[in-house]
């Protein structure tokens, strides 16, 4: 019988360490539009967006008026 309380305990624990460790859109990356924006044209192009980690599928979603770039607006948007 012990010995099946200690298994549970160590099922239990495992499971609480897994959720701890999933992330959430509380700790999602925030993004720094002057550090992503290599060349300081006021705007994020896609080579600057995936070099900062942003996957093109991301970028498509956060470039809102679809001109191929990602300006500090929508840049907020896509990382509330």
């Amino acid at each position: 019988m012990k010995f099946v309380k200690i298994v549970f305990a160590f099922a239990l624990l495992a499971s609480f360490m897994a959720h701890a460790q999933t992330p959430t859109p509380a700790n999602k990356p925030k993004l720094d539009f002057k550090k992503v924006d290599a060349n300081n044209d006021g705007k994020i192009n896609l080579k600057e967006a995936m070099a900062a980690g942003m996957s093109e599928a991301d970028f498509k979603k956060a470039d809102k008026n679809n001109d191929g770039y990602i300006d500090p607006k929508e840049l907020a948007w896509a990382i509330e």
